[in-house]
């Protein structure tokens, strides 16, 4: 499997990156090893349950003997070097041991969100060729197992269904994951040496990640250990992050952010981890008081649900140092409640799946500075604004062009998709992400919002991300979705403001004035306002807006 990506300008550049020290030959096991021997009673996750009310800690010494068996475990059911394993659970400590385990066996993980039904399961399985499914029995009063009995039959190469908690008969190829996984000791039937010759090298690929799909079209991201570790780096050097932290995310594990951040950042560090299962601003805030959480990344919602929670009932946070943001606009009235409640500077930053983060604001930035920013590239990765011409010849606004980026970070390419992938690259491994960007004056950038998110109106390009973060102060907007909706009457694109409200919904005509008030053009005022109690959302946050767009068709659309 790596030999499909020999020519990816990643693995071109590999030794480049190695003398830099930006790559290396090393794993996450080697990690996970580094750190036994440095301290193997010390806690590397604290895995809490929301609804069986259980917490699980787990030293390093206990994740290492769990990396052996369920190492073990993958072997007995087949699992051989390249093969991919698929992943679906909530954030509970054995994804990270199953992870472990497959780079152990030099088998590459396939992470699915565990909200993913049929449809999203069915795609990322066929098209993986995945020759083991693990998820939960059930999760959220819905039935994986009878999800997976439904589809198993449309895909032969699907060799094992692994339940945990599984109750009741088990079919053929169906397996209580207790049973298999946890109760054997498959250490002592596969050897460390022996599984020390299967184990993953650097520049094996480790992990497949289905885009989030804010643009309806998912895409298998393909990351090795080493890009992986570039990745993982971006926020660790950055931030200065050490040992000592307590790290904990909202995110879930098989998305990008708490794949990298959550899992492999605190094995990198030889840090604790605080998993939750259910994304809980009060929970949350608990935990930061009660297991003394120091570093904290969340989307500007979360973030601010959990300030108003802190102001209903006060917690001690007094342990938190560093938190971070990103995904959305980043409100202005954020950063100095962050300031007031938190009493910490709130960094912003850009990434996506095919590169993590790759972008962040710095201590040394003006502290309004994520208001107005991005951030600067790490030292790995570089990125140019290419010109951004619209069919009618103009440019976008205020001077956005197309974000380009490369480097160490940069994935592999897209699984079974190169014709994509090779289409968003240029010759000189330029990779276009997709997004309009301008530069924000301090060597950074500022994201301005998706090529496909930008919406014409009489013929006037309209500066989304910024009509978004204006809105998001207004006292009744939880969360907005600026969109277009096509008018026929005008043979163009109207601006519909898509919000979700704190109480009282705010009218149409209080957005506009609130907008006044904040200085903007009337050119880029909403013309339409639709109320929603939630947003179609990726497992990263990120609002899916093609599906607000859908919705709006289907629609009468009267403002």
């Amino acid at each position: 499997m790596g030999n499909r990506f020999k020519n990816a300008p990643a693995l071109e550049n590999g030794a480049v990156w190695r003398q830099k020290g930006w790559w290396r030959d090393e794993t996450v096991v080697d990690d996970l090893r580094r750190a036994i021997r440095a301290h193997p009673e010390k806690t590397a996750i604290v895995a809490v349950r929301h609804f069986a009310k259980e917490v699980t800690k787990l030293s390093y010494a206990d994740l290492g003997t769990w990396m052996e068996r369920f190492a073990g475990a993958l072997l007995e059911l087949g699992v051989g070097r390249g093969e991919i394993v698929a992943v679906q659970l909530p954030n509970w400590w054995q994804f990270s041991a199953l992870a472990l385990a497959c780079a152990r066996v030099g088998a590459v993980i396939a992470p699915i969100p565990p909200d993913y039904r049929r449809r999203e399961v069915e795609f990322i399985l066929e098209r993986t060729e995945a020759s083991v499914y693990i998820g939960p029995d059930t999760w959220m009063g819905f039935s994986h197992r009878n999800m997976l009995r439904e589809l198993a039959p449309a895909l032969p190469s699907l060799r094992s269904r692994v339940f945990i908690g599984a109750s009741g008969e088990l079919l053929e190829g169906e397996l209580d994951f207790d049973a298999h996984f946890v109760a054997p000791r498959w250490e002592e039937r596969h050897p460390a040496a022996e599984l020390d010759e299967r184990t993953a090298r650097a520049d094996d690929v480790f992990n497949v990640l289905y885009t989030s799909g804010t643009t309806g079209e998912p895409k298998g991201v393909f990351h090795s250990h080493n890009t992986n570790y570039a990745i993982t780096r971006a926020l660790s050097d950055t931030l200065s992050l050490g040992a000592d932290e307590v790290v904990s995310l909202p995110s879930i594990l098989t998305a990008s952010s708490g794949f990298t951040y959550l899992f492999l950042m605190p094995v990198l560090l030889g840090a604790t981890a605080v998993y939750l299962d259910v994304a809980d601003p009060d929970l949350h805030l608990r935990l930061i008081e009660e297991h003394g959480i120091s570093f904290m990344y969340g989307i500007p919602t979360y973030i601010l649900n959990m300030i108003a929670a802190q102001r209903r009932r006060r917690r001690s946070t007094s342990s938190l140092r560093r938190l971070a943001t990103g995904s959305t606009p980043v409100p202005p009235h954020l950063i100095a409640a962050v300031r007031e409640i938190f009493g910490v500077r709130l960094h912003t930053l850009w990434g996506m799946t095919e590169n993590g983060a790759v972008t962040i604001t710095r201590d040394e930035d003006p502290p309004d500075w994520p208001a107005s920013s991005d951030g600067r590239p790490v030292e790995w990765m570089e990125f140019k604004l290419a010109p951004a011409i619209a069919e009618d010849g103009t440019p976008y606004p205020d001077g956005a062009g197309r974000l380009l980026v490369r480097g160490a970070s940069q994935c592999l390419g897209y699984f079974k998709r190169e014709d994509v992938y090779s289409a968003c690259l240029d010759e000189a491994g330029w990779f276009d992400t997709g997004d309009l960007a301008r530069e924000d004056g301090r060597g950074g950038i500022r994201i301005v919002g998706r090529l496909k998110d930008v919406i014409f109106r009489h013929g006037l390009k309209i500066p989304v991300v910024e009509v978004e973060s204006a809105l998001y102060s207004h006292p009744k907007v939880r969360e907005v979705a600026i969109v277009a909706h096509a008018d026929e009457r005008i043979g163009g694109e109207r601006v519909c403001a898509v919000l979700v409200p704190h109480e009282e919904p705010p009218t149409l005509d209080e957005l506009r004035a609130h907008l006044r008030q904040e200085g903007m053009s009337p050119s880029y005022w909403p013309d339409r306002l639709e109320v929603v109690s939630e947003m179609p959302k990726t497992p990263s946050g990120k609002i899916r807006k093609y599906l607000l767009r859908e919705r709006l068709k289907e629609q009468s659309g009267t403002a």
